[in-house]
């Protein structure tokens, strides 16, 4: 797994550099710092390890806090955002979801995606939380699309402050008085999450 995970980062490093025409498997090697050999043992192509950047789980290592269902959608935006920050992995895949309606064999995670941070926006309308012209899906989309267009960012490692910066503009128009009264910020920076079993396989 440790290997795995120096090639997956390797191999988004290089993406996010010369995007994924421009990332070769002997470039991969070398930056993982492997033979080739441990590339092909984990991944059958590039466009495997691209799959696998794909499936992963975008908050592997880090969980949203228990509470009320807004203050869950907004811990979860702020921690999409800070793994934007610290993993290139994460940073790399909506470049590769953009691609993936073009390419064949690829899955597009932008539904999975969606359903994620709709979730807590679905139980927030349930329990009252939200204004009643509030459509939980049209969030959620507006949502992934800010969080997407913050991984392109020319300026890395600016993703948490402009997600809470979004937070503040968006979370008095979509809550009511008394939800957005409740909502605390959202917890500091933590340690930067390690490889774990989440990740997709190829």
């Amino acid at each position: 797994m440790a290997t795995r995970h120096t090639i997956l980062t390797a191999a988004a490093e290089l993406i996010i550099e010369r995007g994924y025409g421009g990332a070769s498997i002997s470039q991969i090697t070398a930056r993982a710092g492997v033979a080739a050999g441990a590339v092909y043992f984990h991944f059958r192509s590039k466009e495997g390890i691209a799959r696998a950047l794909l499936g992963l789980d975008l908050l592997e290592g880090v969980r949203p806090r228990r509470g009320p269902a807004l203050q869950e959608w907004s811990d979860l935006a702020v921690l999409l955002a800070r793994r934007l920050d610290t993993d290139p992995k994460v940073r790399a895949a909506p470049y590769l979801a953009a691609l993936a309606d073009s390419q064949d064999g690829w899955t597009s995670p932008w539904p999975a995606w969606r359903a994620m941070v709709a979730r807590p926006l679905h139980a927030a309308a349930r329990a009252g939380e939200l204004q009643t012209h509030v459509q939980p899906g049209a969030v959620a989309e507006l949502l992934i699309s800010a969080w997407a267009g913050m991984a392109g960012h020319r300026t890395p490692g600016t993703a948490e402050q402009q997600m809470r910066t979004f937070l503040s503009c968006c979370l008095p128009g979509i809550a009511t008085p008394a939800a957005a009264a409740r909502l605390e910020p959202a917890p500091g920076p933590a340690s930067r999450p390690g490889p774990g079993p989440a990740e997709t396989a190829a």
